[in-house]
């Protein structure tokens, strides 16, 4: 199993200085080319115009780094959209990702165009207009499989079997996604400043030290109120579900 992302940027023809903004994006590609080389298959690809794929060796990252890019586009107050695809690759390995392809590539695709889908009030994908990031790949049936799993032989499951009803792994990652999107998008400049501060200085005690003016109680409110946590428990969250479906497409 791989995972082929495909990322696109939002409203491309409205940027300002766009050589700019495609000659910093390709230094951010070459930098996560060599930050991320234990999980990318092949080096991150530039493909059609400001669109650029990743191809994966570790599904369970990818979500990772969709995130990476968002973080990096923030910065130039540029959204994307992200079409994540699972599945096995049908010719040989290449460095060039073009040159591969096979049913991560295909779904990958798919997942972009329903991405880029504005109309939300007609899709049965996407609920809000916040969520720019879907995953795809062969349907697979989340409580016929999780009932077979030796943790939950001990556990009661009750739920009514209904013929129409079909909950797969893939509704469930992206119901997290759809959620992480929308309150992500919430998020203000100055619970972003503060973010930033906590994800580089690692603890309320280290930002202190830098940030004087700043005090545990602020520090502890900002990350609170911008739903920080409950973000970062997602994340862990959609990696285990896609590792759980890689396990189970692979017979694991």
């Amino acid at each position: 199993m791989y995972s082929v992302i495909n990322m696109d940027l939002v409203a491309s023809r409205n940027i300002k200085a766009r050589p700019l903004l495609q000659k910093k994006l390709h230094n951010y590609i070459e930098k996560v080319n060599m930050e991320c080389k234990d999980i990318l298959l092949a080096p991150i690809t530039i493909t059609l115009g400001d669109e650029w794929q990743i191809v994966l060796k570790k599904p369970g990252k990818s979500y990772y780094m969709v995130e990476k890019f968002q973080k990096f586009l923030a910065e130039e107050k540029i959204a994307i959209y992200a079409g994540i695809g699972i599945g096995t690759i049908s010719t040989e390995i290449y460095k060039d990702t073009r040159l591969m392809d096979g049913e991560c590539f295909i779904k990958a695709r798919e997942a972009l165009n329903i991405s880029k889908d504005e109309n939300r009030f007609y899709s049965k994908r996407l609920n809000s207009k916040k969520n720019r990031i879907y995953f795809n790949g062969e349907e697979i049936d989340f409580l016929n499989n999780i009932e077979t799993l030796p943790t939950f032989k001990e556990v009661a499951v009750t739920y009514e079997k209904d013929e129409d009803y079909f909950l797969s792994i893939n509704s469930i990652v992206n119901t997290i996604i759809e959620n992480n999107e929308v309150l992500k998008s919430k998020i203000t400049d100055k619970q972003l400043e503060i973010i930033k501060l906590y994800e580089k200085y690692g603890s309320y005690n280290n930002i202190i030290k830098e940030k004087e003016h700043l005090t545990k109680a602020s520090i502890s409110q900002k990350l609170n109120d911008s739903s920080y946590f409950v973000i970062k428990n997602n994340n862990f969250m959609i990696e285990l579900l896609i590792e759980l479906y890689c396990n189970i497409r692979e017979g694991n």
